[in-house]
């Protein structure tokens, strides 16, 4: 799947999963044997035809290439290396590449042309956790001076290669209260009862030797492979004490002792010609040698040998006064609240009260029954049987199939619950409307939407829309008791937002009119309809507009009501809702 994703194929993601559709139970390259499903579209087609060319034409050469010439071959047939350049990071893909081929040259060498032998290596390479470091994105012959670790420097070549500093080891670490040792040997130290002497028990002796071994056989390992990346000329730098037992376990007194250099022991200064094997070897010497005291000028020292700090009378006691750094400009203050999504349900909230959308959407307090449901009551909540009907109109679940479903999707339903629900799917399915939707031409419920305006993204879902020569028709049914109010009050200003982001979303979709309509489910035969045509865009948007900034603006004013404060996690703990001083007095004058 990855290879025919990446751009070594590069086929459509539909493309793969008729693939696998057509190789369900098997593996995915049959379908290149048995033949391709015939959905497939006809770029992908050709597509996957041309890989299946160049996997049989490189599959019959594999036995005459080496591990590094199959992977040029495979990275030249399928134009991978243009590909890999062509992205803003190509440079470092294409070393990668180049890298991969150097590593399987490497292993071609100690384990022969071994394809899966190699894939298994590089997996368990990954595996505990020895990955390979990013290859430099630079050539090996480029112009430049490049500094390198030893690890990012395997594989790659260079013509003059310097080790620095290659006096310095790093002090082994102190040996562990507890060792153990990959082939089951271990060993602990414990303290002597009666000197309090720590002592090695069991083969802790034995395994912390072994230990120091297997460290000092990485070193080595490390610096044949810092000193093996050169063509033509190595440069090894360091300083070290030939007397000091531990400078020899450095690298350069390890190159030192392999070459056996005894011409170094007659030798002062300069430089001294090694010739071993064939091979001539200049070691530059620069011994150590103390500084004596005279070299100091003599009119530097005083009376009595002591060097003098100031002289003369115009040195300046105190350095002049630094120069005053103006002012750092202060940072400005981060908005209290800066919105860059938004549901309808948010703008209705913050309409209604402003405090407690801060509440909910910006501080994260919890209604006080996220379920909507009454404590101590049982059946279910009106969000959540407003739910159980919104998804078996969304299904098509006639009246007398509810049981079931509601069931499954909310077990702690009563009778009374699963009357209720019968009644309003029953209810809308005999509705006008309903039966208006059922002449039109594909009317797709739950219909999720999203705008962006101001910055800021618009989303929600529509219970029904359908369109129709540019004109839409979005449907909302409400399941809300009405009591004793009409439709008309039961909506009043509460749902004029969602209104105008329904009309802009079908607006941003094409259509020319909308028509926006809710039904109360308890009372079907009276929907409230507003129709909204594109010449009104301009103030629909002006209005949602205001409605944002009053939102980025930052001032959440509480405004209670019946409504509002219902469920309101603020309420009663930092908000005291209609109890709020000047309450009565504001809506006296109201």
């Amino acid at each position: 799947m990855t290879v025919l994703a990446s751009p070594l194929v590069g086929v459509s993601n539909d493309a793969l999963v008729l693939l696998r559709r057509a190789a369900p139970k098997r593996p995915l390259f049959q379908p290149f044997e048995k033949g391709l499903p015939p959905e497939l579209a006809a770029r992908d087609l050709q597509l996957f035809r041309a890989f299946h060319q160049r996997f049989e034409r490189l599959a019959r050469v594999v036995p005459t290439l080496s591990l590094e010439r199959l992977l040029e071959a495979i990275i030249s047939e399928h134009d991978y290396d243009l590909a890999a350049l062509a992205q803003w990071d190509g440079r470092r893909r294409y070393a990668n590449m180049r890298k991969l081929a150097r590593l399987a040259r490497s292993y071609e060498e100690l384990r022969g042309p071994d394809i899966e032998g190699f894939v298994r290596f590089v997996r368990e390479q990954e595996a505990v956790g020895a990955r390979e470091l990013e290859a430099v994105a630079e050539e090996e012959d480029g112009d430049a001076v490049r500094l390198l670790t030893i690890h990012s420097a395997k594989g790659l070549e260079f013509k003059v290669v310097v080790v620095a500093d290659a006096g310095r080891d790093r002090a082994a670490p102190s040996p562990d209260e507890i060792l153990c040792l990959p082939d089951g040997r271990f060993g602990f130290r414990v303290a002597d009862p009666a000197t309090g002497e720590r002592r090695g028990a069991f083969e802790y002796d034995a395994v912390r030797e072994a230990e120091r071994e297997e460290e000092k056989a990485e070193r080595l390992r490390l610096y044949y492979v810092a000193m093996t990346r050169a063509i033509d000329r190595l440069i090894v730098s360091g300083a070290i004490d030939p007397e000091k037992r531990a400078d020899a376990e450095t690298p350069i007194g390890w190159v030192l002792d392999r070459l056996e250099a005894r011409e170094l022991d007659e030798a002062e200064h300069g430089t001294v010609e090694l010739l071993r094997d064939g091979a001539s070897l200049l070691v530059r010497l620069d011994r150590y040698r103390p500084e004596p005291l005279s070299a100091l000028a003599p009119e530097a020292l005083g009376s009595e040998g002591q060097l003098e700090l100031f002289a003369g009378e115009d040195v300046p006691l105190l350095p002049p006064p630094a120069p005053r750094l103006p002012d750092l400009s202060s940072v400005p203050e981060p908005p209290l609240h800066h919105v860059r999504s938004l549901s309808y349900s948010a703008l209705a909230l913050f309409g209604r009260c402003s405090y407690r959308y801060y509440a909910e959407r910006v501080v994260g307090m919890r209604p006080s029954d996220g379920r909507g449901s009454i404590p101590g009551q049982s059946g279910l909540a009106a969000t959540e049987i407003g739910d159980a009907v919104h998804v078996l109109l969304e299904h098509g679940v006639g009246a007398g199939d509810v049981r079931d479903p509601v069931l499954a999707r909310y077990p702690a339903a009563t009778e009374e619950d699963l009357v209720r629900i019968a009644e309003l799917v029953r209810a809308w399915q005999g509705s006008p409307l309903a039966l208006r939707l059922a002449q039109l031409e594909r009317p797709r419920p739950e219909l999720a939407f999203a705008f962006e305006h101001d910055g800021v993204l618009l989303h929600g879902r529509l219970d029904v829309y359908a369109e129709s020569d540019g004109r839409a028709l979005v449907v909302d049914y409400k399941t809300n008791r009405l009591e004793e109010l009409t439709p008309e009050e039961a909506l009043e200003d509460d749902y004029a937002l969602q209104r105008l982001v329904y009309a802009l979303a079908a607006f941003r979709a094409g259509a020319e009119e909308v028509e926006v309509v809710y039904v109360f489910l308890e009372r079907p035969e009276e929907p409230v309809a507003r129709t909204f045509v594109r010449a009104e865009t301009g103030g629909l948007e002006a209005d949602l507009s205001a409605a944002i900034a009053a939102i980025q603006e930052g001032r959440f004013v509480p405004t209670p009501s019946e409504l509002a404060c219902s469920g309101c996690p603020a309420l009663d703990v930092v908000c005291a809702g209609p109890r709020l001083p000047g309450r009565a007095r504001a809506t006296a004058q109201a």
